[in-house]
C-alpha cells in the first residue's frame, strides 16, 4: 500500500511529536540549525555506479558513491565525487537508506 508523501509526512510528525519515533533517526542540521530527518513512505530505486575512478591521491581523498535524494516528491540522484580525506587513515561510510517500521530513512555518509 502507498500513501502520498503529504499523508507520510502528518503521520510522521505525529510520531515525532508524541516521541514514539525514537532517537535511532540521523538528525541533519539545517542552516537555521534545526535538525530533519530525510525519509520517504517507498523504498529508493536501486543504487547505480558507472565505476569508480582511481584517485591519483589516495591518501588525501576518497570516493563518495552516488546516492538516491529524497526531496519529499521523488528520488533524485546525486552523482559520486571525490572528498578530501580529514587525515590518510580516515574511512568513509557510504551515505544508505534503511528501512524502518515506518518508513525509509536516510543515513548521511561520515567518517570513521
Amino acid at each position: 500500500m502507498q500513501i502520498s508523501a503529504r499523508l507520510f509526512s502528518i503521520i510522521l510528525l505525529t510520531g515525532l511529536l508524541a516521541g514514539c519515533a525514537g532517537d535511532d533517526l540521523p538528525a541533519e542540521v539545517t542552516q537555521s540549525g534545526y535538525p530533519y530527518f530525510r525519509m520517504s513512505p517507498n523504498p529508493p530505486p536501486e543504487t547505480y555506479e558507472l565505476g569508480v575512478p582511481v584517485s591519483p591521491n589516495p591518501m588525501q581523498e576518497v570516493w563518495r558513491p552516488g546516492y538516491w535524494n529524497f526531496d519529499g516528491a521523488e528520488f533524485v540522484w546525486i552523482p559520486g565525487h571525490f572528498l578530501p580525506r580529514p587525515d590518510p587513515t580516515a574511512v568513509w561510510m557510504s551515505d544508505r537508506w534503511e528501512e524502518r517500521s515506518y518508513g525509509w530513512v536516510f543515513v548521511p555518509g561520515h567518517w570513521l
